[in-house]
């Protein structure tokens, strides 16, 4: 269920002083999101041939470009999602679209249920990373973890909403 995240200016200030654009910080998080699912669940790396082949020949698949592509290709979605914090009623055709997109991976193995290992993989390493910021107020640090665990779950129920209704052959976004 999407919690009713009403932000406000200082909130969305919050979020931005927060984020960064630094392409090792981009990558930092998106390999702690997706190491996050792969302990948690390591089912999930057989959605990805390569780190099953990468397995298999004994080799360490974070090193491997793909896995730093993917890394980016989520955080990138996030960075959309600040990029437009003032228009999120914008961004949820977006999102559904991606959820969308996700349907082709069924047939590799992608259930409905890694939405929330997503989910909670994001949230872990957001707040991770919010922890881990050097000068904060005690209470700007509380109030951006929520923050952050909010703008997690308004990614991934409009991600799971264009997923589910890919399963039904539904789209409410027709490009």
């Amino acid at each position: 269920q999407m919690c009713d995240w009403k932000s406000n200016a200082r909130d969305k200030a919050l979020l931005r002083e927060t984020w960064s654009d630094d392409f090792e910080d981009l990558y930092t998080l998106g390999s702690d999101i997706y190491l996050h699912i792969f302990r948690e669940n390591p089912a999930c790396k057989s959605l990805f041939p390569w780190i099953v082949q990468y397995e298999e020949e004994g080799r360490k698949f974070t090193e491997a470009k793909e896995f730093r592509a993917q890394a980016l290709r989520f955080v990138q979605t996030i960075a959309q999602v600040v990029k437009n914090i003032f228009h999120l009623d914008k961004m949820e055709g977006f999102l559904y679209d991606i959820g969308q997109r996700h349907v082709q991976y069924a047939a590799r193995g992608f259930k409905p249920q890694y939405w929330d290992d997503f989910q909670d993989a994001m949230q872990v390493a957001l707040t991770n990373r919010m922890n881990n910021l050097p000068v904060m107020a005690k209470h700007d640090r509380e109030r951006v973890i929520v923050i952050w665990r909010d703008i997690a779950l308004h990614i991934i129920v409009h991600m799971k909403e264009g997923y589910n209704d890919g399963l039904k052959g539904i789209n409410r976004f027709p490009s």
